[in-house]
């Protein structure tokens, strides 16, 4: 009877791993197909002559910068929640404010950030409106990898370090935040695959569809993967086919990132036997 229960419960769970491993591969290989559609000379040339330079540059400049955002704030929010807030009514809604905003469907962060940044803020469809509506988006992420991280780090560290004199602030810059740092790390990439392949949140807020030349200031508008895949799928009715390359571009760079994150993850592990 109870190999019977063994092989219902294989049948139960691996069916659906089953069927999401074959749309993942599915999918990679509709995705490669774009790979003969690219003409690698024209990753360095512009738009305008059918490249897609400004197109990945753009690209990179929100990522980078919506990380730069997000970093800072996810790091130290996750940093007081762990070692400084008083596990209280408080801690619990920042807590779950924390949970819905990373549950927040990104056309809303696209519509909140173009109400707020682009028109209230005066700033316009322009990359520091797509940086700052993008930070809302990993923001989460980075908040709840850095705690998971630095819950990791074990307390006998902290401990020897307020034995020997240390204050708390300087055990945490100086123990916790080091130790902690791969998966720091980690989540802030994670986080940067995450956002990497959205539209939505772009969608209003940055990207405009042709532009001469790469932005020169945090307040012109810019060119995205995601974007451009997006308007000349839907708005312009190009075939997928004419495409493709620019989609295996993004699943290059999301899949990059995200085995970037895997690998850092293992290699520090190794090197810290407190994880094993």
């Amino acid at each position: 009877m109870s190999k019977v229960r063994e092989k219902v419960l294989f049948a139960f769970l691996g069916i659906p791993t089953a069927i999401c491993l074959g749309v993942f591969f599915w999918l990679a290989s509709v995705l490669l197909s774009g790979f003969g559609t690219i003409k690698w000379n024209l990753l360095t040339a512009s738009v305008l002559n059918g490249g897609y330079l400004e197109m990945i540059v753009g690209s990179a400049y929100l990522l980078l910068g919506a990380a730069g955002i997000a970093s800072p704030v996810g790091v130290l929010a996750a940093i007081y929640l762990v070692e400084y807030a008083p596990r209280g009514r408080l801690t619990r809604v920042i807590d779950q404010a924390i949970n819905n905003l990373a549950g927040v469907p990104s056309i809303v962060i696209g519509l909140f950030g173009y109400t707020f940044f682009c028109r209230q803020l005066g700033l316009g469809i322009s990359l520091a409106a797509g940086w700052f509506t993008l930070s809302l988006m990993m923001i989460p992420i980075v908040i709840r990898g850095t705690e998971e991280a630095v819950r990791m780090v074990p307390n006998a560290f902290k401990e020897a370090a307020l034995a020997l004199g240390a204050s708390k602030w300087r055990t945490v810059r100086s123990i916790t935040a080091p130790s902690a740092a791969p998966g720091i790390i980690t989540s802030i990439l994670l986080g940067i695959a995450r956002v990497a392949g959205e539209t939505a949140a772009i969608l209003f807020t940055s990207c405009v569809l042709v532009t001469r030349g790469l932005p020169k200031s945090p307040f012109e508008p810019v060119m995205a993967l995601a974007f451009n895949l997006f308007v000349k799928i839907v708005a312009l009715g190009e075939s997928p086919d004419k495409v493709f390359g620019i989609a295996f571009i993004l699943f290059l760079m999301v899949i990059s990132l995200a085995a970037a994150a895997t690998a850092f993850r293992i290699y520090y592990r190794r090197r810290q036997p407190w994880l094993k």
